[in-house]
């Protein structure tokens, strides 16, 4: 374990957050409000040093896991102190690259085991020149020390909260930090579990870490593992910094009694929980003139004056140098890493993977089955291409939709990944790109398939791939739509209030409703922008060009189309703009996907859940 001397202090924190609020008067403009601020955590200072278990209380609303997000670099807008270590300053990289953070909230891929995750995070966090061999012996250790051995293989999905949250402590304990934040580590779990993970928590601090943890109402058994507290109240304002040992004394001044059949913390809890302004004010007041106050502030006016002027942490002497010499793994080691846990998770749901196929091969029914046997004649004409139309649209919709869940779904564990630094936005898009398309070209050609054969369209071999050609590329340009509306919104239901009636427009120009060659010329451009046009004009150019013989009708009176051009001339397409229209989808592809992984990186950069 780690055995840097670390002594984390802060000064005087304060931190502001914007707000609305409606403006004065009652306008019934809901659009007119008021900026201002409102006050999270008001002048709090304290520390936290190796070999310490740090335990931040107090009830709803007082700012614990704030204060945590804060002093570990997670928030730095609207903030006003300092925050210290060694009494010298630090960013927020040599925060991220010495501590550890368990959030409250577990997000994981779940479909993996707890080993492979763990492994997946070492890849990705540890230093990029040890072996494998190396980090599996680290893993297997961790592994051992958490009590996590019995549900390595099992699925993060399938094992308790007390086993998740001792394999979220393993992940951040990969690079063996001085420092560790934990964030409500006992919600959620029972008695025995929570006290498991606190006790492993005070484990760490005697092998020499700092350990810090915000806590709601801890158990007896648990209360007692904490070596010093910090306690808060409603808003953010500072009840008691001190010793555990020291703090009934503190209380008990101000006339609280500790029973010695209850809880502590319940006690303590209950008098954080003022009813009055006056009670509040009177909590405060006794520990700004309480010994724990005045030791706090001489602890504090040690540690900012033994600092040196010299530079401290990029020193050749420095005892953190070896957190900065830490070589993260390359954007392709970490595209390949991000491409095998997508490739597990999707594999490992093969009940999704099954009702997919059946799906695909359910459509190509419903969509070829009113289709079979067409006659090559003058009625047949429309037929084919309400067929051709068919194909397409169905393929569009199907491959487009299916994708736009993909983001809004992992946002979350992407902001948290990120933020910690695992890898970048490019990595993890383009490795959701190179599942995706692969996945669009079987299920389009399964779906090709079943139409073809059903449809009995003619052609032979031959004929299937110039049938299949243009849907496979139909499909794989609409699941780059896809990722462009998944990147681009938060909410999908948002998304289709504006894309649903850009489809209607879009489809209406695609040449089945609207005859093209006839359209204003003013209008002409609308074909050129809809995601429908380019594979339904591709597919009837390889379905109508080479077919010279099409029956008339025994009617004099009804026009004939002899040709196969003529069909195409009709529709206002051209045998011409066959490789235009590949070439059109394949920019069409490249944009969407470049606008899809902007999106995305702009999403990237929000606060992410502590």
């Amino acid at each position: 374990m780690a055995d840097e001397a670390l002594f984390l202090s802060w000064h005087n924190l304060s931190l502001w957050a914007p707000e609305s609020l409606p403006q004065n008067g009652g306008s019934w403009k809901p659009w007119k409000t008021e900026k201002t601020t409102k006050l999270l955590l008001d002048n709090l200072s304290g520390f936290a040093k190796s070999g310490s278990l740090l335990a931040i209380m107090g009830p709803s609303g007082s700012g614990k896991t704030t204060l945590l997000a804060t002093i570990s670099k997670r928030i730095t807008d609207q903030l006003q102190g300092k925050i210290l270590l060694n009494g010298k300053p630090l960013d927020k990289d040599l925060m991220m690259r010495i501590s550890g953070f368990v959030p409250q909230q577990d997000l994981a891929v779940d479909t993996l085991t707890v080993k492979e995750h763990i492994l997946f995070m070492a890849n990705l966090k540890m230093d990029n020149r040890l072996s494998k061999t190396q980090r599996e012996i680290i893993v297997e250790t961790l592994i051992k020390d958490l009590s996590l051995r019995n549900c390595s293989q099992t699925l993060l999905g399938e094992i308790s909260g007390g086993e998740r949250k001792r394999a979220s402590l393993a992940v951040q304990m990969l690079t063996d930090p001085p420092l560790l934040f934990c964030d409500e580590p006992t919600t959620g779990l029972d008695s025995y579990s929570a006290a498991t993970v606190v006790n492993m928590l005070s484990q760490l601090a005697r092998r020499g870490k700092a350990v810090v943890c915000t806590i709601h109402q801890p158990a007896s058994d648990v209360y007692i593992l904490f070596d010093r507290l910090c306690l808060l109240l409603p808003g953010g304002h500072m009840a008691y910094h001190g010793s555990s040992s020291a703090v009934q004394a503190h209380f008990q001044s101000m006339g609280v009694e500790f029973l010695g059949s209850y809880n502590p913390a319940d006690i303590l809890l209950q008098r954080l929980n003022p009813k009055t302004r006056h009670d509040k004010v009177a909590v405060m007041t006794a520990f700004d003139n309480s010994l724990a106050k005045s030791e706090l502030t001489k602890e504090l006016a040690v540690i900012s004056s033994s600092a040196g002027p010299q530079s401290f942490y990029f020193g050749i002497e420095d005892k953190f140098l070896k957190y900065y010499t830490i070589q993260r793994p390359a954007l392709f080691l970490q595209m390949r890493l991000l491409l095998w846990r997508t490739s597990i998770s999707m594999f490992r749901n093969s009940q999704r993977i099954l009702l997919r196929l059946m799906m695909y091969i359910f459509t190509g029914l419903l969509v070829s089955t009113p289709y079979t046997q067409l006659a090559l004649d003058q009625n047949g004409i429309q037929n084919f291409q309400g067929f051709h139309y068919a194909v397409i649209t169905e393929t569009i919709f199907c491959h487009a939709y299916s994708v736009m869940h993909t983001f809004p779904a992992e946002i979350p564990i992407l902001l948290r990944e990120m933020a910690n630094g695992l890898y970048k936005p490019g990595p993890y898009y383009f490795s959701k790109v190179l599942i995706l398309v692969p996945r669009a070209i079987i299920e389009t050609i399964l779906f090709c398939s079943v139409v073809f054969y059903v449809a009995q369209v003619r052609g032979g071999a031959l004929g299937f791939l110039m049938f299949t050609a243009p849907v496979i590329a139909s499909a794989v340009t609409s699941t780059a739509y896809g990722c462009f509306i998944s990147a681009m919104f938060e909410n999908i239901a948002t998304a289709s209030l504006l894309f649903v009636p850009l489809d209607f427009i879009s489809y209406t120009f695609c040449g089945l409703f609207l005859q093209l060659s006839t359209v204003p010329f003013y209008l002409r451009w609308v074909k050129y922008i809809s995601r429908f046009y380019y594979g339904i004009e591709a597919i009837s150019i390889l379905q109508w060009r080479d077919v010279d013989d099409i029956a008339c009708s025994d009617n004099a009176d009804i026009p004939c189309i002899r040709t196969g051009e003529g069909v195409l001339e009709k529709y206002g397409f051209s045998s011409m703009n066959l490789s235009l229209d590949f070439f059109a989808m394949f920019i069409a592809f490249c944009l969407l996907h470049v606008f899809g992984f902007l999106n995305l990186k702009r999403r990237s950069k929000q606060q992410s859940i502590y």
